[in-house]
């Protein structure tokens, strides 16, 4: 059979490849998509990266599961791109939306799902009719959005409930598979750098994608350039005294001299917990108070607006070296300086494999510590207790990675498949 004939060309929404593109082969297709690639962005492209672009060129919806570096930058090939937030989302930058002054729109689930003014375009004729393709970054967070509205966030020591601030959730953001089901036949684009099935296949359901239209792509999700450390607490999860054992007092090693990290504890309360443990053990403790201090600062969803702000800039430009935060920290950053991250307690195994990748982003080595409690109250805590053959919930997961004898690196890829 002839293989262009196999290829139709997406008619649902307004915007269509040319002709002679679509009815190319999968191969002919793939080294247009590479020749192309290599004159926008002058480095070639990832195998991986054009498998993506055919499937999406062929009017297919696709989930790709791969860690970081697959996504390249589009102003730097010439596009036109804005980031949508309260502070530039305005009527007068609406108007260039609507009117397809942008090639690319960057924006949170908060405006996708409340801002009436991105709602009036959205969902109008004109802005559908340009509509070429939707982008899901850390899809795996419409499955964790979706359980936290189903439980309404009552589960708090299970695996979706212990990391707080996870994406700056709320329950609302349940609901996103209303609005991207909205799309005028355009597809979609889920990325994830860690999505086992079980939450790939909820995902699959909430926003109705048929099977025969699918495609699943799978990368390297592993980093092996980061080294993962597992360490079992020998004080309390309440005190997080195992935290004073990472610093030297700062008469031994000065704060220009620490190594640049970043502290995920499982709620707001325990990032200025950590602050003063830290602060304790370098033999500085009014430090913890100081909003300015020169070694470490806090960073949660509840944090104020300017201070986040000062946070962000301030470590991106060498200022301190520490952050104790929730997982408000994360989505959107990509710092190079970051080389070693630490996790206090037990915790879902996609949520600290995403924490562990904000660290060695520059491609050198990183280094990824994780605290874990002995004993879970209710929990799985030896491996006896787990039964081979058996489905296991999201709480074993949380349970397993905290006791398995495996390589973590080789445990968080079999999560994923």
């Amino acid at each position: 059979m002839d293989n262009k004939n196999q290829h139709k060309q997406p008619s649902a929404t307004g915007v269509t490849l040319l002709k002679k593109m679509t009815e190319k082969s999968d191969g002919s297709l793939s080294n247009a998509i590479g020749h192309r690639a290599l004159s926008h962005y002058s480095v070639p492209a990832k195998s991986l990266q054009i498998d993506t672009v055919v499937q999406l060129a062929r009017g297919k919806n696709v989930v790709l599961l791969a860690g970081t570096g697959f996504v390249s930058e589009k102003n730097a090939a010439g596009f036109v791109a804005i980031n949508l937030t309260k502070l530039t989302f305005n009527p007068a930058e609406a108007t260039k939306i609507r009117h397809g002054e942008y090639s690319f729109v960057y924006l949170s689930p908060e405006i996708f799902l409340n801002s009436k003014l991105f709602s009036s375009i959205y969902f109008s004729a004109e802005f559908q009719s340009r509509l070429a393709l939707v982008v899901v970054d850390e899809a795996h967070l419409i499955y964790h959005w979706g359980m936290v509205k189903s439980t309404r966030g009552k589960k708090k020591t299970s695996a979706l409930g212990l990391h707080q601030d996870r994406g700056l959730f709320r329950p609302l953001y349940g609901n996103l598979h209303t609005n991207l089901l909205a799309r005028n036949g355009a597809p979609i684009l889920l990325l994830s750098a860690t999505c086992p099935p079980k939450p790939l296949r909820a995902i699959q359901r909430n926003l109705r994608m048929d099977s025969a239209n699918l495609v699943t792509l799978r990368g390297e999700l592993t980093r092996p350039e980061i080294r993962i450390i597992r360490v079992f607490m020998k004080g309390s999860m309440a005190l997080f005294a195992d935290l004073a054992d990472l610093y030297l007092p700062i008469s031994g090693t000065p704060n220009m001299k620490i190594v640049p990290s970043l502290i995920y504890c499982n709620n707001q309360r325990r990032t200025g917990q950590a602050l003063e443990v830290l602060a304790n053990a370098r033999g500085t403790p009014n430090d913890s108070s100081k909003a300015r201090s020169l070694f470490a600062r806090r960073y949660h969803s509840v944090t104020g607006e300017q201070d986040k702000q000062d946070v962000e800039r301030d470590f991106g430009e060498g200022v301190f070296p520490v952050i104790t935060c929730t997982m408000a920290l994360g989505l959107g950053q990509n710092w190079t300086r970051v080389r070693s991250v630490v996790h206090m307690g037990r915790g879902d195994p996609s949520a600290i494999c995403q924490m562990i990748g904000r660290c060695g982003r520059d491609g050198k080595p990183g280094l990824a510590i994780l605290f874990v409690e002995k004993t879970r109250t209710n929990g799985k805590n030896s491996i006896s207790q787990f039964k081979a053959g058996v489905d296991q919930s999201d709480d074993d997961c949380m349970d397993a990675l905290a006791v398995t004898p495996v390589c973590l690196h080789i445990a968080f890829a079999a999560d994923n498949l």
